[in-house]
């Protein structure tokens, strides 16, 4: 949560900015008043514990500053909390001090006061107030106070960290002519301490932001395409004072520019000025045309939403700070939203009365503003409260057609095959009668899910280009399984991938494998169907969990009718499905950005084409991780995934199947680089159209947006198509090949009696069921936030496989590899893989790398130190295949 508070009580705006309303706009409700009639202005506020509180803030309690006698300005201590929006307010404790104009920071552990003043003095003081729901009242504890009394200050919190900007007037100056930006760690500061140096366990000065020293800043925290939060910092008020220190109002400056703090480098970046307004007064002269300026937000508050907005609420401009209080009209409605990866503006809609010096804070799915000022010297008890509304479109009558047309046809092809499934090596293998150029677009289609489809152009969409490098591990991949690992599936006469480790090592090794590819699969299913629903959600308005279920079970059908012939036509069917739709999409979108020449030279100077980054900090994104990081990736979908060994299976012979792994991985290179084209022209798209991005949309929702904002009527029905063609071609093969693996490795193999017929039978009944779980599974995550479905899937296909690849490595390039050390270097890498992610920076593209070569390591060295097998190794692996070779 990010927020702050300061004070106006000698500014004021009722400007609006240039543009449009952005999509997606807010839904605004009142929440109970606060007790307080006149309202508070500085207040802290914040979320603990379920509850919202309200602390300190100011007022004018015995009249208004403008009356006679001029009231005077209280500061208060009190405390106030709601525990329920349909509950009241009341009274929850008092503070150490009166206290207003701060920063509020909501945390796990309680919301953070940060500096403010009292009784107009700036204060250093830190408290931290927590909700305790069962006694019913706020706690208060004092944490280490700032380096320098400070008000009117701003922050935000990244992680554990917090984060403050503060300005300073010297004595003598007619300005703030200091600049402070400190941090606080509180996971340092909540731990034991045994291991910290006491003066490490307080607030660090850090880099200053390269523009002047100002009060009311608006700060907020989000990320900028990137898996790191960065600190944004808007506009601000610098004030002027005359010689005697009293405030000189007509030179005060109202601040437009704005920057972003990266913590991980401890730098400052300028990024786009504040949005164009055109004055209030400027229009009634019919001067709109020489009048638009800057609109600076001095004392808004800010908040967080989504992946990549933040939005500001009111603000003053200072463009009435010379008229008399009493004459100047209130603080406007205007609701601004920043886009953190286009650096683009728009406007968010209007909240139902402007206020400033509050805080936006969110509470579930509210973003809260208590209280604040309407107006100088005017306060307003109303509690304010809007959520992100729900966009709704339409398909249409002829993308619906070309839609349902195309989930027809692959029920078709599933109803045509089923009546050549006569065998368990038919429905498993489609009785080795695929062609090699059909296997190897279906090995493509497999691994090109919808997470491919939707997930990699959002990737330079919102960064760069620095993974596509990466992309040629897959076809460098393509000889080190066709020399190494296909000999051994081609020429044991497996069905399963897992059927080779028992035979080198034993039955606990297979069974092992088998239940790692089966519980990968599961998690994978329910990421594939995720993803397109979420597509046909935002596309149709229909409800993602009726997408879900759709999208299930249509997969279903036609897979357990048509078995794998089913699986492999369609899959061959949807690639064609998915290239016509990218294609398309990418000759719309070069279009409307006026070519192909120009295209480019805007996304160079934009920084988005950037391929390579030279650096050996194994906690950044950098080539080397890049580069080994997708080699080792390949190691798992293409020798141990029983979805694509499934596909080796498929041909007449080895040599077909070879050309297949090298159809697949010729393939790669080019259609991915169309994939990382099209996110770079949906970024210069969304660039200069910032009014059509969804407010608060994920990322991955960048191309299915695109699909219904620009393409024409059924053409993108057909590239909607291509979103379930990507995600079924995964689907079906999972929901196969683990029917596949829970029949031949555990059914058929602990009652090897059963009849063929049997098996084909219980085979059938399990499809169903994997596809009825997975779809479940989907249901249960329809709802996450994931960063980006794409890099999720990359952790996740890390963290399963890896010790099951160690495992096929010992197996097809050792001798002395046995069972024990095998199994002992699976779980060893499960336990180093899990403290990387949860205990280290490590960068995720190492993960992998870690995970595998631990379980290589450790699983050689136990094999070492225990006794052998005694298996025959005779053709198990790749010493004795040599010397068995015909």
């Amino acid at each position: 949560m990010v927020s702050f508070a300061s004070t106006v009580d000698h500014t004021v705006a009722a400007d609006e900015p240039r543009g449009t309303g952005a999509a997606r706009p807010l839904s605004w409700e009142e929440l109970p008043p606060l007790p307080d009639a006149l309202g508070l202005g500085g207040s802290f506020a914040g979320v603990h514990g379920g509850a919202s509180i309200v602390a300190g803030g100011a007022n004018f309690p015995d009249g208004a500053p403008w009356a006679e006698p001029p009231g005077e300005k209280r500061w208060y201590d009190r405390m106030y909390v709601l525990d329920a929006p349909e509950g009241a307010w009341r009274e929850g404790g008092i503070l150490p001090r009166r206290l207003a104009y701060g920063v509020s920071i909501s945390t796990e552990r309680g919301v953070l006061l940060i500096g403010g003043e009292e009784d107009g003095a700036p204060v250093a003081d830190v408290y931290r107030v927590s909700w305790n729901a069962e006694a019913q009242s706020l706690e208060t504890e004092p944490l280490p106070p700032l380096p320098r009394a400070a008000s009117y200050t701003a922050g935000g919190l990244i992680g554990s960290t917090v984060y403050v900007a503060a300005a300073h007037r010297s004595a003598g100056a007619d300005t703030l002519d200091e600049k402070s930006f400190w941090s606080l760690d509180l996971a340092k500061l909540d731990g034991d301490g045994t291991d910290e140096d006491a003066t490490d366990l307080g607030w660090k000065h850090l880099a200053t932001w390269p523009g002047a020293a100002r009060h009311k800043a608006v700060v907020a925290t989000q990320s900028a395409g990137g898996n790191d939060r960065l600190l944004y910092l808007f506009s601000g008020e610098r004030p002027r004072y005359r010689a005697d220190g009293t405030p000189d109002l007509a030179r005060y400056e109202y601040l437009t520019d704005a920057y972003r703090y990266d913590p991980r480098r401890d730098a400052w970046q300028r990024i786009a000025d504040m949005p164009e307004m055109v004055s209030e007064r400027a229009l009634r002269r019919g001067e709109e045309n020489s009048a638009a300026v800057r609109r600076p937000v001095a004392a808004a508050t800010a908040i967080d939403v989504g992946q990549s907005h933040i939005l500001v609420f009111s603000g003053s401009t200072g463009g009435h700070v010379t008229e008399p209080p009493q004459t100047q009209p209130p603080f406007p409605r205007t609701v601004l939203a920043y886009h953190t990866i286009t650096d683009t503006w728009t406007t968010a809609g209007e909240m139902p009365e402007g206020v400033v010096t509050t805080t936006a804070t969110r509470w579930g799915e509210r973003i809260v503003i208590p209280s604040g000022e309407t107006r100088p010297g005017v306060r307003t008890p109303r509690v304010q409260s809007a959520r992100l509304a729900a966009g709704v479109n339409r398909l249409g009558g002829l993308n619906a057609a070309v839609l349902i047309g195309y989930l027809a046809a692959l029920v078709a092809m599933g109803f045509y095959f089923s009546r050549r499934e006569k065998s368990t090596a038919d429905y498993f293998l489609a009785g080795g009668r695929i062609p090699w150029w059909a296997a190897g677009l279906s090995i493509y289609a497999t691994q090109l899910s919808a997470i491919t489809f939707i997930s990699i152009p959002a990737i330079p969409y919102a960064s760069n280009w620095l993974l596509f490098p990466g992309q040629f591990m897959i076809l460098l991949f393509a000889p080190v399984v066709i020399v190494f690992y296909l000999p051994f599936f081609r020429r044991l006469n497996v069905t399963t991938a897992y059927e080779y480790l028992e035979r080198r090592f034993n039955l606990a090794a297979r069974l092992f494998g088998s239940a790692s590819f089966i519980v990968f699969q599961f998690a994978r299913m329910a990421i594939v169907v995720y993803l397109p629903a979420l597509a046909l959600s935002a596309v149709t308005g229909m409800n993602i969990y009726a997408a879900i279920v759709l999208m299930g079970a249509l997969s279903i059908l036609y897979t357990v009718l048509g078995g794998m012939e089913a699986v492999v036509w369609t899959d061959v069917l949807q690639v064609f499905v998915l290239w016509g739709g990218l294609l398309l999409a990418i000759a719309i979108v070069v279009s409307d950005l006026g070519g192909a020449t120009a295209a480019f030279h805007e996304a160079r100077a934009d920084g988005k084409l950037q391929l390579f980054a030279w650096t050996w900090d194994h906690t950044a994104l950098a080539t080397w991780s890049i580069v080994l990081g997708h080699f080792a990736l390949q190691f798992g979908p293409y020798t141990t995934d029983q979805a694509v060994v499934q596909r080796y299976l498929t041909t007449k012979d080895e040599t077909a199947a070879a050309r297949g792994i090298w159809l697949n991985g010729v393939l790669a290179i080019p259609f991915n680089f169309l994939f990382f084209a099209l996110g770079t022209c949906l970024y210069l798209f969304f660039k200069s159209r910032p009014e059509l991005i969804g407010v608060g949309m994920q990322n991955d929702s960048v191309f299915p947006l695109f699909m219904t904002g620009r393409m024409p009527a059924g053409v993108s029905g057909l590239v909607i198509a291509g979103v379930f063609a990507a995600s079924m071609s995964s689907l079906d093969s999972s929901m196969h090949s683990v029917a596949t693996a829970i029949t031949t490795d555990f059914y058929r193999r602990f009652w090897p009696e059963v009849s063929d017929h049997r098996c084909l039978k219980v085979a059938r009944w399990i499809t169903a069921i994997v596809g009825m779980i997975g779809t479940a599974t989907a249901l249960l995550i329809a709802g996450a936030d994931l960063k980006s479905q794409y890099l999720f899937f990359q952790k996740l296909l890390g963290l399963l496989s890896s010790g099951l690849v160690g495992m096929f490595i010992l197996g097809v390039f050792t001798r002395r590899a046995n069972a024990i050390g095998a199994l002992s270097g699976a779980a060893a890498s499960t336990v180093v893989f899990a403290y990387v992610v949860f205990a280290t920076d490590m960068h995720m593209y190492v993960y992998p790398i870690v995970g595998i070569a631990t379980a290589v390591v450790v699983g050689y060295a136990v094999s070492l130190v225990t006794p052998s097998d005694g298996n025959d190794l005779s053709g198990l692996s790749r010493p004795t295949l040599k010397a068995d070779a015909p």
